[in-house]
């Protein structure tokens, strides 16, 4: 069951503005704010120590798909390195994990109110929410023209946001001295990097167009790796005029546009929330609506899910598996919920599933020796064992210090909700596996 596409593969600049337009979105326009509330001018230090903690998984899951890309990417590294049952409970977090959706749709209409203050910000996120889902209902090259657009322009925005910001600072000397630095420790510095790691997150999600782009064995490290750093350097030069042009208590848990007031004209002001941080948040949205049916398609090919669930529309779109996730990603919205509560939220469930293609890196160089040893980006046998242990370590830490803020309540939810899946997996699984010997005897009597 092969993830039907049109047109020629997805070449370099396909792929560039796909996973710059994946990474670029709320950490800079949302959660530079709430990070200098947290740790003041180590905010851009923050972006590093964030850079850090992305790091190692990046380079985890981009080893993974230089060795065996694929459709599907992250559900079948788990699939094939883990096992069938974990990585469907991994799908089914990542599925739900996609109440980050509501977060760019939110943080759209936060600043569409900055223009417009009369604007209904309920009504403004849900249209935004529909325009991307019905774009990718068109597929994938339309969505990918449509991002090279945004992007060019998103960049082009955040440029002129630090040339004209960097003049309006006249003092460095805060960025260099530790107790502004850490005004709360370290504790509340890596606090603050670990919310910043939802803004550096979304290249590794390239590996899930594997079997529709040109040499994904070259293409995947480094796509992943160029898009990365360029947004570091970006992320530390916004959050220096952040932290630079105002006084921390007039910039600390508010976004960009405070700052964007005093160092631009009126008009220029304007073509900034409307054409670069609004477009940013867009194209976060429409990001995630071009990659996440991957692994639902590729577990319905497995027999965990329905086949009926998988239909394809003239486009060659999963058209039932987009609206799950639509409907996902609206709920927050409908239901009131605010911005920092569902990047919280959001940020922990991503790192918990995160972790899963992360750790079957583990398994790689025993179960595909082959695909290990001729990968164009291979690490060392030592380094495939210890990083996912230190990945675990690290994001143990940080969903911990996520705890008290996500509360009692969104705790409980996510335990039912796991609880829920690990029983269909159980019911499911004798089907699964019968499936699969079918698959397999079928195989080998047309081999014979």
């Amino acid at each position: 069951m092969h993830h039907a596409t049109s047109g020629k593969l997805l070449g370099f600049w396909d792929l560039m503005s796909i996973s710059l337009g994946q990474i670029i979105g709320t950490g800079v326009v949302v959660l530079t704010g709430v990070s200098i509330s947290m740790t003041g001018y180590g905010a851009p230090w923050a972006f590093v120590l964030a850079f850090g903690i992305v790091a190692i998984p990046t380079v985890c899951i981009a080893a993974l798909g230089s060795a065996i890309p694929s459709t599907g990417g992250n559900y079948t590294y788990v699939r094939d390195l883990l096992g069938s049952r974990t990585s469907f409970f991994y799908l089914s977090l990542l599925v739900v994990g996609q109440l980050i959706l509501s977060s760019f749709a939110i943080g759209f209409a936060e600043y569409a109110d900055a223009l417009i203050p009369s604007i209904d910000l309920a009504i403004a996120a849900a249209s935004i929410m529909i325009l991307c889902f019905v774009a990718n209902l068109f597929g994938i090259k339309m969505a990918a023209r449509f991002q090279t657009l945004m992007v060019f322009g998103l960049l082009i925005s955040l440029a002129l946001y630090i040339v004209f910001g960097i003049n309006h600072i006249a003092d460095f000397s805060p960025y260099t001295t530790l107790p502004s630095v850490m005004p709360n420790g370290f504790s509340g510095f890596f606090a603050a990097a670990f919310l910043l790691r939802l803004s550096l997150i979304g290249s590794e999600f390239i590996s899930e167009f594997g079997d529709e782009m040109e040499n994904p064995g070259k293409m995947i490290p480094l796509v992943m790796g160029l898009s990365l750093t360029i947004v570091v350097a970006l992320y530390i030069l916004i959050a220096i005029v952040a932290t630079g042009v105002l006084p921390l208590e007039q910039i600390a848990g508010k976004n960009l546009a405070a700052t964007a007031e005093i160092i631009f004209s009126p008009t220029v002001y304007v073509a900034f929330i409307g054409g670069g941080i609004m477009i940013s948040l867009v194209t976060s949205l429409n990001a995630i609506f071009g990659w996440c049916t991957r692994g639902l398609y590729m577990a319905t090919a497995d027999g965990w899910l329905p086949p009926r669930l998988a239909v394809l529309n003239r486009h060659g779109i999963p058209y039932i598996y987009l609206t799950v996730f639509f409907l996902i990603g609206i709920t927050p919205i409908l239901t009131g919920m605010s911005l920092g509560y569902v990047a919280i939220l959001g940020n922990a469930v991503g790192a918990i599933f995160g972790l899963f293609p992360v750790f079957a890196l583990f398994n790689l160089a025993s179960k595909h020796p082959e695909a290990y040893r001729d990968a164009p980006f291979r690490l060392p046998l030592w380094a495939t064992k210890t990083l996912p242990l230190l990945a675990v370590i690290i994001y143990g830490y940080g969903i911990y210090s996520s705890w008290d803020f996500i509360g009692n309540t969104g705790w409980l939810l996510l335990f039912g909700y796991s609880a829920a899946v690990l029983i269909y997996i159980q019911a499911r699984a004798p089907y699964v596996a019968n499936r699969a010997k079918v698959i397999a005897e079928q195989a080998a009597a047309g081999s014979k």
